[in-house]
């Protein structure tokens, strides 16, 4: 038992990925778009300061529920100090409302849509990435496109759900544990961090965007850090929020807590989102530690390195792929059809709280031995690093037709439930 914890606790000082499949909005565009009324342009953007003005009262009695309700039903929840209580009257409500949800006060919450690759997005001022998230490294947000809108204007419910879905990687849950850099930390109850690797900015993410729901036993009881993991609490109380918000008359932030809670239902659906350490046994994770407590540590390092670059490799695979099927125009591209096809939608038990766990997280991690093994076939099949085509450019990576086929399965698998959730939640047109 104490090899098994002891090869957990060094496994996960891991770069984790900000992103699962790479851009939420591009995703979630694409899946949301054949629901009826999504690409109407009839909602008008709202101040949140207007919406929580308007609401004070009733907002109090939600956040007190949805807070009662998850100490009864998420086992090992981390209870809401009352003194974040949400207070009518709050002097600075913006930073209120962020700490009684417990997420970083500090988050832009800029007004703003992101443009599709190919979508013109009229008359708006682009805006740099600094005006929507607060990382200090930019260069991975160079390739969006944020535009800023106004109070009162006019968008449609797919261009706030759409942006609004990748908005939680902009820093919603960053620095909240106890031994993070800023204040809240202290404040929120999350204890330390139970995993990731604090050189890296979003490390302290990984616990709110990963869920470690169907692992063996044996494996948390060796490392009981791995059940602390808080996507579905999250999906939980956002969908909340939107249904509340829709519910009273407030559907431009309706619409908007609706992307940020489909935001963890999506990471969900990638494998290395919902499963400790893809391709690895219970008795491979005891042998490795074992090794590595021995004076052998190679195996371990090689462990580590695989999964990093297996993950990072994969995502920048399908970006490239999902890029260029844009590009074409073509919308019965296969990669698109996965995004859009609703085939499969109705096959799934009905949408609820337990959804993004004993539904999501499960099917994404029956497949995620097969996913990690494909990888590791296609990247050894890769062109050497360094390697030029003719017109001095790096060899573009070879496809995988295993590969390119479960990716497809996988992302039916973000469209079906990324629909799925947006029915519960959302007014039926």
């Amino acid at each position: 038992m104490k090899l098994l914890s002891a090869c957990c606790a060094v496994l996960f000082l891991l770069p984790f990925q900000a992103q699962a499949w790479s851009n939420h909005s591009m995703g979630s565009s694409l899946a949301l778009a054949p629901l009826p009324g999504m690409s109407d342009e009839s909602i008008e953007v709202e101040s949140l300061e207007r919406f929580l003005t308007a609401e004070e009262q009733e907002l109090q009695v939600l956040l007190d529920e949805q807070e009662a309700f998850a100490r009864a039903h998420f086992d090992g929840y981390p209870e809401r100090p009352d003194s974040l209580r949400w207070q009518p009257g709050a002097p600075d409500r913006k930073s209120a409302f962020l700490q009684a949800l417990r997420i970083n006060p500090e988050i832009r919450l800029a007004y703003f849509i992101q443009a599709l690759p190919g979508v013109l997005p009229g008359q708006r001022q682009r805006l740099e990435a600094s005006a929507v998230t607060v990382s200090r490294q930019l260069s991975m947000w160079n390739d969006w496109r944020f535009y800023g809108v106004s109070e009162g204007e006019k968008l449609s419910p797919l261009a706030i759900t759409s942006t609004a879905a990748d908005e939680p990687d902009y820093g919603h849950d960053i620095n909240l544990f106890s031994d993070n850099p800023g204040k809240v930390g202290a404040l929120y109850n999350f204890g330390p961090q139970p995993f990731g690797d604090a050189r890296f900015e979003y490390s302290s993410q990984a616990p709110f965007h990963i869920g470690y729901y169907h692992e063996s036993p044996l494996v948390f009881a060796a490392g009981p850090f791995l059940t602390r993991t808080y996507p579905q609490w999250r999906a939980y109380q956002y969908f909340g929020l939107a249904r509340f918000a829709f519910e009273q008359g407030h559907p431009y932030w309706g619409y908007r807590f609706l992307g940020w809670g489909l935001h963890y239902i999506q990471d969900l659906t990638q494998p290395y989102h919902s499963t400790v350490l893809p391709g690895e046994t219970t008795a491979g994770l005891i042998w490795t530690a074992a090794k590595a407590l021995a004076g052998f540590p190679e195996d371990k390092q090689a462990a580590i390195e695989r999964v990093a670059t297996r993950h990072t490799e994969v995502e920048k695979y399908q970006l490239r792929w999902l890029r260029s099927e844009l590009a074409t125009g073509d919308a019965q591209r296969p990669l698109l059809m996965s995004y859009i096809n609703q085939g499969k939608d109705a096959q799934y038990p009905a949408f609820d709280y337990r959804y993004l766990r004993d539904t999501v997280a499960y099917e994404s991690r029956q497949q995620a031995d097969q996913f990690d093994a494909l990888i590791g076939k296609w990247l050894v099949e890769q062109p050497t690093p360094g390697d030029f085509s003719k017109g001095n450019q790096q060899a573009a990576p070879k496809p995988d037709a295993q590969l390119q086929q479960l990716i497809i399965e996988l992302i039916g698998h973000f469209g079906a439930h990324t629909r799925n959730a947006v029915r519960a939640v959302s007014p039926q047109p």
